[in-house]
Formats: C-alpha cells, structure tokens, sequence
C-alpha cells in the first residue's frame, strides 16, 4: 500500500514550476491531487498529468478559498493536506520600491495562504489528522533581506503564522511544516531572469517535492515543522 493513497492533497498555484514536482511525487505515492490555479488552463495542463482533479480559484478571497475546498469535498469527499506554493517575489531597498509592491506581497504571501489555510481546516480537524505546508524563504530563516525588503517581511509572515498554526494545533494530529528554499529554485522564470547565475547554484524543485512527501508521511510523533532546503555547496 502507498503511503499516501485515498488521501486528498490540494495544491494551489499547481500550474507553477515549482508546484508541478510536488503533484507528481504526492500523485506517486498514492494520494489524489487537486491541482488549483488562477486559472482553468494552467490547471488542467498540469492536472493531465497526474490524473488529478483541476479547479481554478481566487485565493486572494475569503470565498474564493471556502469555494475552492467546497468543490474539492463535492467531487472527492474530502481533504486531507495542503501544500500552498502560491506567492510573489520582487526587488527593492525600502526608499526606492514601488508602494503598491506592499499590497501584491502581502495579498500573494500572506493573505492567500490565511484565506486557504482556514477554508481548510475544518475538513482537517473533523478527521483529527492531515498536514499543511506553506513556502516562507531564506530571508525569513534568516532574518533579514536586504534590497527585497517588502519580500523578506511577507514571507517572515508566513513562517511566523504558520509556527503561530502549529501552537493552535498543539494535541492534534495535524502536522504544520514551514519550507524554507535556502537560494534561488531551478524554474524557467529564474532562468530567464538570472542569465548569469550558475545553473549548479539552484535548487531543485524535484528535492523540495521530496522533503514536502518526507515530511507529510512522518506521523504526529516526528513532525518535521521546519524545511530548510539548501543548494549544492559552491564548487572549489
């Protein structure tokens, strides 16, 4: 028996490069994906894939995540873990970013995964069991993000909701696991973006869907809250 089969996980931002290693390694170990995007296209193309279920929704709103999840228990019957990848990234010192970057990072970080997390909870707390994981970043394990200041606050944010989630959780058997990629991930967008960076310098989003599996298969007696992944160490 797989570890994970007739369990149902959601993946938001499932369209995305970082999102798609994830469905296919929770697929193989048995669970039904669902696979939510902003929209239907990007989550079907990669829906196809892994024989899951595609549902576009907008999780910058309340009823767009408590839509989302309604859909998920119409068709499956249930749901059993989430693994939010959506979020945003952008550069600037704090006396020369855009205002309007403050809004785009906090509504991508921070209020998408509030929206999420609690349109699922519920279905999790009814069966005393599941798992969450949401994506926080270097700068929030760290501390400290100069030049993407805006960035590092919404994603300290994150881990800081997420620790704040797994103490409200303290006696059940849900499990809360921050991911923390320690560097720039291997996607098409950083690529196009980073010219220059040293492609042995990425991570690999297909190690980030394995330390995701590791950590929702462990049992409530060895969670794994926090997932720093690293990049190779520089060469020589």
């Amino acid at each position: 028996m797989q570890p994970l089969e007739g369990r149902v996980f959601v993946v938001t931002g499932g369209g995305g490069a970082i999102a798609r290693p994830i469905l296919h390694a929770f697929a193989g170990a048995g669970a039904k994906v669902v696979v939510v995007d902003r929209t239907i296209d990007h989550a079907q193309k990669a829906a196809e894939l892994v024989a899951g279920l595609p549902l576009a929704a907008d999780l910058a709103t309340a009823a767009g995540a408590d839509q989302m999840v309604a859909a998920v228990v119409a068709q499956l019957g249930r749901v059993d873990g989430l693994i939010h990848t959506v979020g945003g990234f952008a550069m600037g010192k704090v006396d020369e970013v855009d205002v309007s970057q403050y809004d785009k990072l906090f509504d991508a970080n921070v209020r998408s995964l509030f929206y999420t997390v609690r349109s699922v909870l519920p279905q999790l707390k009814a069966r005393n069991d599941g798992f969450i994981a949401g994506f926080a970043s270097e700068p929030a394990w760290t501390g400290a993000g100069p030049g993407a200041s805006l960035y590092a606050a919404s994603k300290a944010a994150v881990a800081t909701f997420l620790r704040s989630l797994d103490g409200e959780l303290k006696g059940s058997g849900i499990r809360v696991s921050i991911l923390y990629p320690m560097g720039a991930v291997d996607t098409p967008a950083n690529r196009r973006d980073m010219p220059d960076f040293d492609p042995a310098g990425y991570i690999d989003p297909a190690e980030i869907a394995a330390t995701l599996l590791f950590a929702a298969t462990r049992s409530a007696r060895g969670r794994l809250p926090e997932l720093p992944v690293y990049p190779a160490r520089p060469a020589k």
